[in-house]
């Protein structure tokens, strides 16, 4: 006999499920947008088997994706050089390998490379699930549908980067990083 205190089954974990409001990320060519936000985030050497460049480091984000419309789902949607993360640097500088210094707001941008697809996932263990580079494919995500994907940002390892955010292209906005909109995200984890 089952026993009446059992806890419900698990389910997948949804977009409502994570802090922040998330913003419309719109590709070229994308008839419906499609609504990300940065659920967690850690620094890493390398990212889905791809090793950083010299005097480089991985910010490691992981995002959650859903239809821009909750009655609608959505379909072609890539991650992968599509994403940026904006940061200020503490000393000024954005360090080599990107434009030297900030914006005009003081925030310098990395480019998401590499980006995995995006995938349902039946559980929170987004940081033991085995992600892989999806280059030149896409993820369809269906109607009301939450998927979890990880893109690694390349940052020069001696910027001291604080206040992240998570920018995206949008109908209005397809070219300028500066004029994205972004959504903050919490400092990440582990040694910088």
């Amino acid at each position: 006999m089952p026993d009446s205190t059992s806890v419900a089954a698990a389910r997948p974990p949804s977009f409502e499920d994570f802090p922040g409001e998330g913003i419309v990320y719109t590709d070229t060519g994308m008839r419906l947008g499609v609504k990300v936000k940065a659920i967690d985030s850690t620094w890493a050497p390398e990212v889905m088997d791809k090793p950083a460049s010299p005097g480089r480091h991985y910010l490691a984000v992981w995002i959650a994706a859903t239809p821009e419309l909750p009655d609608r789902g959505t379909n072609d949607v890539s991650i992968e050089q599509k994403l940026y993360v904006r940061y200020k640097p503490a000393d000024g500088t954005c360090g080599s390998g990107t434009s030297d210094t900030p914006d005009s707001s003081g925030y310098c941008f990395a480019s998401g490379w590499p980006g995995s697809g995006l995938v349902v996932l039946e559980d929170d263990n987004w940081r033991e699930h085995r992600w892989e580079q999806q280059t030149y494919t896409s993820s369809d995500i269906g109607r009301g549908e939450t998927r979890i994907g990880q893109i690694g940002f390349e940052i020069d390892e001696t910027v001291q980067a604080t206040d992240f955010g998570l920018c995206a292209p949008t109908r209005e906005e397809f070219y300028s990083p500066s004029f994205f909109p972004c959504t903050a995200f919490k400092a990440p984890d582990g040694p910088a």
